[in-house]
């Protein structure tokens, strides 16, 4: 397996024992540790070409499984599906030349579980008025060339109103994500916030993802059922898990 190609799960301290041989990696295949002076990264083989590991969910569930085993019992620093690396030298490399920026982020997260909370506010994307300019309208909004002057009027004031409406959705965004947020106040160590549309262009959710000691999951659980009775929307809790979302950027070579 030394100069095979390898698909990284996570980097963490070194356990004392082998992982367990019944813990099965991606496709089925077996996963052991590449040990460098006490910081490891746990790999399986990739019997296949790098480019043929599909992002599947059968693979990214077995992929996800392999991290939480780990994760249940010390700190992991996760990396992103699809991680490779070339043998197990180039991983031992990859270790030793990051070693120190590795270790800060585990003992940053030692002892911690990442807590996902989305938010499902009444927020709508603001759809253009029925007033003003009609089908004859520049694509990008401005008055078509050689209209009158009163019609590119009617084109500048409705662009200046849709700005207006959408300075206050961002406004009212960060003023639900913010009052959510402090919902929480103490129970957590690191924070992360996403708006994205889901089903289709007109409604928005927040996801929003915490860092929480464990010995904090119960407080932020209830902190959540306090949040979920005040708030006049949809609140969904899930976790713990590992902490995908506060080692972005920090997945290691590909």
């Amino acid at each position: 397996m030394r100069g095979a190609s390898l698909l990284a799960y996570c980097v963490c301290e070194t356990p004392r024992e082998p992982p367990p041989a019944e813990i099965r990696g991606v496709d089925g295949q077996p996963v052991y540790l590449i040990d460098d002076d006490g910081l490891c990264v746990v790999v399986s083989p990739l019997p296949q070409p790098a480019g043929a590991v599909a992002p599947d969910v059968s693979r990214i569930l077995a992929f996800e499984k392999v991290v939480e085993v780990f994760h249940l019992a010390r700190a992991v620093l996760p990396f992103r599906f699809g991680c490779v690396l070339d043998g197990e030298m180039r991983v031992k490399e990859a270790l030793r030349a990051r070693r120190g920026e590795y270790q800060a982020f585990l003992g940053r997260l030692n002892g911690c579980v990442e807590m996902g909370v989305r938010l499902l506010p009444p927020w709508k994307d603001r759809a253009p008025s029925g007033d003003g300019p009609g089908p004859d309208s520049a694509a990008d909004g401005a008055a078509p060339a050689g209209t009158s002057p009163g019609i590119r009027y009617l084109h500048a004031r409705r662009a200046r109103y849709q700005e207006e409406e959408r300075l206050a959705l961002e406004e009212e965004e960060d003023e639900t994500v913010e009052r959510c947020r402090t919902a929480f106040a103490g129970l957590y160590v690191d924070f992360r916030s996403e708006l994205s549309r889901i089903r289709g262009p007109g409604v928005r959710m927040a996801s929003l993802a915490f860092l929480v000691k464990r010995d904090r999951e119960d407080a932020f659980r209830e902190a959540f059922r306090v949040l979920s009775r005040k708030e006049g929307m949809k609140v969904l809790l899930s976790g713990p898990w590992p902490p995908y979302n506060f080692v972005a950027g920090e997945e290691g070579e590909k």
